[in-house]
């Protein structure tokens, strides 16, 4: 912190500069306001309040406000705004404008044409509710029929019931009040820009020091985390094939020939573990090796997978899902009806394992977060080795380092980690895609 004081400093100083500027603009100004409420006879005060709020929020649509204001003729230096009372159905449309006559005539105007609009818009309703009532009628007379009067009176009695219906609309309750002036500070709005200055020093100072804290580059992570990086995925994509293509190698040298496994996880949750997962499966597939994609994250339930088949409530053969590339099938993660850390057991785990082996030369595995989710620790130590995704934008040291010390503790096998970049529009990159067949390597 101390370190970024003259950042703070030039921070305030500029903010002040600003704000010098901001006053020398400022001038009286005068608002008005009208009062409406909502009138609904059978409804409580408290729901015709929420409704309140919904006309205030439509009422101050930027849209709309445009319409409002070239419709009814109020000047484009008038200021216009819709306030609510807490738990209250009283509407305030207000004005505000550089003369006290002009800010009571564009709150005038401004409120009745809201509220004619708005009440306009329920007449239409009801009418077309009364007419929906006189139809069967007016059917029966143009057959030259004859309606006895028992029904010609209630037919009536529930015109009268929608004609003196008042739900939803708008009832005036005081007229445009006298304007109030408004006298800006400028002593006050320089001290809001000098502390707003202030704040905002000391929020970029706390955000580069944080900043500093992640992991950025593959230097930061071989260096603070003492993991070995195996590539990283750049925004390009000629890069990004090429680096997806060097975790495909490093996993088939690693990997056992024959029933092997691959776990791919990161510290917290990110949909970069299932694209270079996919990345990984797709790239063996290619190259000739039975693989099966398994889905293993059970606090992300999908389809029929990995939590039946925990459960022995299904065939595996049954819930394999074939892909358009050759040699690969997929898992989905399914549901578990008991909590997921219950469900994945070491047991149960290696059971199922066992049977994708009998199916697959090679099996990856999209685990859940290990921070997040202890059954990520049951997982990599079945697993022949572990891949650790870090996400730049997002992976901390401290995320790191904790991860790595539990992957230890279970004696997993860490191959390595992949940093991924995020492309400019905010979408991990990594080859592949959360499809079923998507992605390429």
């Amino acid at each position: 912190m101390w370190r970024g004081r003259w950042f703070v400093l030039g921070a305030v100083v500029l903010a002040l500069g600003l704000g010098a500027l901001a006053t020398r603009e400022l001038t009286t100004v005068y608002t008005s306001r009208v009062a409406m409420t909502i009138g609904s006879p059978n409804r409580a005060p408290d729901q015709d309040a929420v409704l309140s709020v919904g006309y205030a929020q439509y009422f101050k649509d930027p849209a709309y406000q445009a319409k409002l204001t070239a419709s009814q003729g109020i000047a484009n230096g008038v200021r216009l705004d819709a306030r609510t009372l807490a738990a209250s159905p009283i509407l305030y449309i207000e004005a505000t404008a550089a003369t006290p006559q002009a800010a009571q005539e564009a709150a005038t105007k401004a409120g009745a044409a809201f509220r004619d609009e708005i009440n306009a818009r329920l007449r239409a309703g009801q009418d077309a509710a009364i007419a929906a009532v006189r139809k069967p009628f007016d059917d029966i007379r143009a057959a030259n029929g004859v309606v006895n009067e028992v029904s010609l009176t209630q037919m009536q009695d529930r015109i009268n019931q929608i004609n003196g219906d008042t739900s939803n609309k708008l009832i005036d309750l005081q007229l445009a009040s006298d304007a109030v002036r408004q006298s800006p500070s400028r002593t006050l709005t320089l001290v809001e820009y000098g502390a707003g200055g202030l704040v905002v020093g000391l929020l970029a100072v706390l955000g580069f020091g944080a900043a500093s804290r992640r992991l950025r580059t593959a230097d930061d992570i071989e260096s603070k985390i003492g993991v070995p990086v195996i590539a990283v995925v750049q925004a390009e994509p000629a890069t990004r094939e090429q680096a997806m293509r060097q975790v495909v190698t490093a996993v088939g040298l690693a990997a056992a020939p024959e029933r092997g496994a691959v776990a791919v996880l990161a510290p917290g949750a990110t949909e970069a573990v299932t694209t270079v997962a996919r990345s990984i499966a797709q790239g063996r597939a290619r190259q000739g090796i039975a693989t099966i994609l398994v889905h293993a994250d059970l606090h992300r339930p999908h389809g029929t997978g990995v939590g039946e088949l925990l459960a022995a409530e299904v065939e595996i053969d049954s819930i394999l899902t074939e892909t358009r590339v050759p040699n690969l099938r997929e898992l989905f993660a399914g549901s578990a009806e008991e909590d997921p850390f219950t469900a994945m057991s070491r047991e149960r785990f290696d059971r199922l394992l066992s049977r994708l082996y009998d199916r697959a030369d090679l099996v990856v595995i999209a685990a859940p977060p290990v921070l997040d989710a202890v059954e990520a620790q049951v997982i990599t130590a079945a697993a022949g080795c572990t891949v650790l995704v870090l996400e730049r934008s997002a992976a901390r040291v401290g995320d790191a380092r904790r991860t790595r010390r539990i992957l230890e503790a279970v004696d997993a096998h860490l191959l390595g980690a992949v940093l991924v970049r995020a492309r400019k529009q905010g979408k991990t990159v990594a080859a592949g895609s959360d499809g079923p067949d998507a992605g390429a390597v």
